[in-house]
């Protein structure tokens, strides 16, 4: 978080990419938007343990214009608390609101005309809890997954990020679960009654 990165944005075809800006170097973070933004890369916003130290401006800056900014329901009520906005003011900057509430599931939101829709996504079932560390991550890389390669809207994305969930909560450790293309397509179908991919 404290040097820069490195990374060029030369070769990126804003058609077919599908950009994620998550917790770094908040210099980093603020360059990215306005390259994306320049580019026309869609980009996910996921400002997750940075939020604290982000300005009310800055802050705005980011969500307007990301494809989608993600949250958990803490990191909502502090981003509505350091930006003064409301859900509806929020979703006038970007297109999807996703906040994810642990065991609680998580919602995706989005304007239709002048209202907010919102798109309750329960929680996969488990066999068992045994660790939450890395949930939030692992919803996150099934929703991407979902979004470049499932072809389906993104409440069906966020759906994929519910049972990638699951799987993470059942062993210990952020990044040693593990399922096949199979196992999952079982579990998503279990859940939500049809085939993830």
């Amino acid at each position: 978080m404290k040097h820069n990165a490195s990374f060029q944005f030369n070769a990126v075809d804003a058609r077919t990419t599908l950009a994620i800006i998550a917790p770094g170097n908040l210099g980093d973070m603020v360059d990215f938007s306005n390259t994306y933004k320049k580019k026309g890369i869609d980009y996910i916003f996921d400002p997750g343990q940075s939020l604290p130290a982000w300005t009310k401006d800055l802050l705005t800056e980011l969500i307007h214009g990301s494809k989608i900014f993600i949250c958990n329901d803490y990191e909502l009520q502090l981003t509505q608390e350091k930006t003064s906005m409301t859900i509806d003011d929020i979703l006038k900057k970007t297109k999807t609101l996703i906040v994810t509430k642990g065991e609680y599931g998580s919602v995706v939101m989005q304007r239709e005309n002048d209202s907010v829709c919102s798109i309750d996504i329960p929680v996969a079932k488990t066999q068992q809890v045994t660790d939450p560390t890395g949930a939030g991550d692992a919803y996150r890389a099934g929703l991407i997954k979902g979004l470049v390669s499932s072809k389906k809207d993104i409440v069906h994305a966020a759906k994929i990020g519910a049972v990638c969930a699951a799987y993470c909560v059942e062993v210990y450790g952020p990044q040693n679960f593990h399922f096949t293309h199979d196992s999952f397509n079982e579990r998503f179908a279990s859940a939500f009654g049809e085939k993830a991919f």
